[in-house]
């Protein structure tokens, strides 16, 4: 099996990494500043830029695709940026990112190959503060894409959103005790997150598959 994940240098990505990599998949990696054995991806590039990025990686093709890219808009000095600034970066990377490479990669995607985007578990039902309300956007723009372009490529390409709630990456070493403990008791699960729980779960949906168009949370 082939699959190919974007974002394979982020907290998820590099899980997804190891853990599909000890299970034998082949693993196709695209990042902005990719490691070794992997390549490089902006996906705020064109389309027609991002297309032969894929195709060259891969001049087979892909079982899978995993849109894992996202901003980081809340470690650091990232969270301190105005609020509009954050939400361009989030559109440009998270949205427009996800929507690119997903139009891009569908002439490499074999017949009843798969497509995986990620939103958030609470992009509908909405949180308190800006960082709910930034990732709320984005995300729900990103569950929104894919379920019209699931009906566009169905049946060759099978689309599916993980929706995890908020995932114990990087950002959320950033934070104070208090403040992870506020954030995480405004959340639909009141609890975080692991990236392996991530990383098993886009290995249950690849390994058993639900109905295309499929949204599945990650608690």
């Amino acid at each position: 099996m082939r699959v190919g994940v974007t974002g394979i240098t982020g907290g998820i990505g590099q899980t997804v990494n190891e853990l599909f990599g000890r299970r034998g998949v082949d693993i196709i990696g695209f990042a902005r500043q990719p490691g070794p054995h992997q390549y490089p991806l902006d996906v705020t590039m064109d389309e027609p830029a991002i297309s032969q990025r894929i195709g060259e990686a891969s001049p087979n093709g892909y079982d899978v695709w995993i849109n894992l890219a996202g901003a980081d808009i809340l470690s650091g000095d990232n969270r301190k940026k105005p609020y509009f600034e954050r939400l361009q970066e989030l559109w440009d990377v998270d949205v427009l990112g996800t929507i690119k490479c997903s139009r891009a990669v569908i002439p490499y995607l074999h017949n009843t190959g798969m497509l995986i985007n990620v939103a958030w578990d609470e992009a509908l039902s909405g949180a308190p503060g800006d960082s709910a309300s930034l990732y709320g956007t984005a995300k729900a723009a990103i569950l929104g894409f894919s379920a019209s372009f699931a009906k566009s490529v169905m049946p060759k390409i099978r689309v599916y959103v993980l929706s995890p709630g908020w995932v114990a990456t990087r950002w959320a070493r950033s934070l104070t005790e208090e403040q992870k403990s506020r954030l995480i008791q405004q959340s639909a699960s009141k609890k975080w997150v692991e990236p392996q729980d991530v990383a098993e779960t886009l290995w249950d949906m690849i390994h058993n598959p639900p109905p295309s168009g499929t949204v599945m949370m990650v608690n």
